[in-house]
């Protein structure tokens, strides 16, 4: 890129946070002028698509999409973190990109889909006990336009085993109220039991999970899990992190104390070896 791009995207981004439209496609029109691909010369589009988003600047964004500008694999956070109550969640700026042909499911190799990569990244959890979050809002409304709730990644995780990961319990609600399969999840009890998010649990357990399931064979993606020794059932998981009352409800719930995972121990012997009292009291 040239010192006359990076002019010419400073010069348009300058138009779109000040809500110019005129001077906006005043610049892109001169652009345009210089070749058929003079516009889309490096990242600049994408950066502005995802600037007017984020700003909730929809006849701008439409302007842009109108001149090629296409949604990059992180515009979904751009227009996350421009979500506010005021302007409706933002929820209006994936609408817009629909009306322009973007595939809510389009999939990024390192990412996946806009879903995928924003349970994974934005912050939501336990400090929003009401779950009135903008990720949630959004969320919500990708899964209403059509996006797959089983999508996954290159590393397996999808929407509802990260939702787990992360501990919020109001995600993992929504995810699973869409029909998110267990199947296709086969983590996610895992990964609330290492969080030790016991609602999680729960939800995942009223839904049908096994509470004994265990991802080696053909389940098994990682395989550093099978030298883990934290790693195995969810009661190892729960162990790992020393997770008390986890371990506790697992137990309550049916959790074989007598499985071994790949490296040959069981939830005790770990917890043993961890130096736990307070967990291998309630294991012995």
């Amino acid at each position: 890129m040239t010192d006359n791009d990076d002019n010419f995207n400073t010069q348009m981004l300058a138009a779109i946070e000040s809500n110019d439209i005129a001077i906006l496609q005043d610049m892109l029109s001169t652009r345009e002028a210089e070749g058929p691909n003079a516009l889309h010369r490096g990242q600049g589009l994408t950066e502005a698509l995802s600037t007017a988003l984020e700003l909730a600047q929809f006849d701008i964004a439409e302007e842009l999409f109108k001149r090629g500008a296409r949604w990059g694999d992180s515009t979904i956070m751009y227009v996350s973190e421009g979500a506010r109550e005021e302007n409706g969640w933002n929820t209006k700026a994936i609408d817009v990109a629909l009306a322009h042909g973007w595939d809510v499911n389009e999939h990024f190799d390192h990412i996946g889909s806009a879903l995928v990569h924003l349970v994974s990244m934005t912050e939501t959890g336990p400090e929003y006990p009401d779950g009135d979050t903008a990720a949630l809002k959004i969320a919500a409304h990708l899964l209403s336009k059509g996006a797959e709730v089983d999508e996954g990644t290159q590393t397996s995780n999808n929407p509802l085993e990260l939702a787990c990961m992360n501990g919020d319990r109001h995600m993992a609600a929504l995810l699973l109220a869409h029909d998110a399969s267990l199947e296709k999840a086969p983590k996610a009890l895992l990964n609330a039991a290492r969080n030790g998010n016991i609602d999680i649990m729960q939800q995942l357990l009223d839904r049908g999970a096994d509470v004994n399931a265990h991802l080696y064979g053909d389940l098994e993606t990682i395989p550093a899990h099978r030298r883990d020794k934290g790693w195995g059932s969810a009661l190892h998981c729960a162990v790992k992190d020393h997770r008390t009352k986890a371990v506790s409800f697992l137990l309550e719930k049916g959790a074989d104390k007598e499985y071994r995972n790949r490296v040959g121990l069981t939830a005790l012997d770990f917890a043993r070896e961890l130096g736990q009292e307070d967990i291998v009291r309630l294991l012995e």
